[in-house]
């Protein structure tokens, strides 16, 4: 309804790109993922959910927790999460960066049952271009991600990111 009322508005995206752990030597790999953007008429403040499907990193150099496995289903890691954006986030024809920080839920196996979902984290840098009139705008985005906090070993992979979102 505040969407409707034009109070909020809204976006949809799409994106991809690469990731690859901080702390170790294993590969690099791909992230593809979708989101829905909300922005509130307060000037500034955006806020974000998405998926995402990280994939073929070599995990087993990347995890090392003996009692908690990230759980892959063949093509990588599903990934939940929510994210605060600070800076220039409107739909408004411009170059905007903006800041992200956000907390993530990732699949484990291998725990207190056989699949949990684990909080984590991210923080990050954006960069929008929007043109003007076509609704569009083109991004891309470094981000941080913290798998699992609180487990024995944290891990972390960088993300970098070029998509697309269309305002409505």
């Amino acid at each position: 309804v505040p969407a409707g009322a034009g109070l909020i508005d809204v976006g949809i995206g799409v994106y991809g790109g690469a990731n690859g752990p901080i702390e170790e030597g294993a590969s690099v790999g791909t992230v593809l993922g979708a989101k829905v953007r909300f922005l509130p008429p307060i000037p500034m403040v955006g806020a974000e959910v998405y998926y995402a499907k990280i994939g073929e990193n070599d995990y087993d150099e990347f995890w090392d927790d003996p009692g908690l496995d990230l759980a892959l289903d063949g093509n990588g890691l599903d990934v939940f999460g929510a994210d605060l954006l600070i800076g220039g986030v409107r739909g408004v024809p411009g170059f905007k960066w903006y800041g992200i920080a956000g907390v993530n839920f990732v699949q484990f196996s291998g725990g207190e049952s056989d699949e949990e979902w684990k909080p984590g984290g991210e923080f990050g840098l954006g960069l929008e271009i929007v043109p003007p009139v076509i609704g569009f705008g083109f991004e891309g985005r470094a981000t941080v991600m913290i798998l699992g906090w609180g487990e024995t070993s944290d891990r972390k992979l960088w993300t970098v990111t070029a998509g697309a979102n269309y305002y409505f």
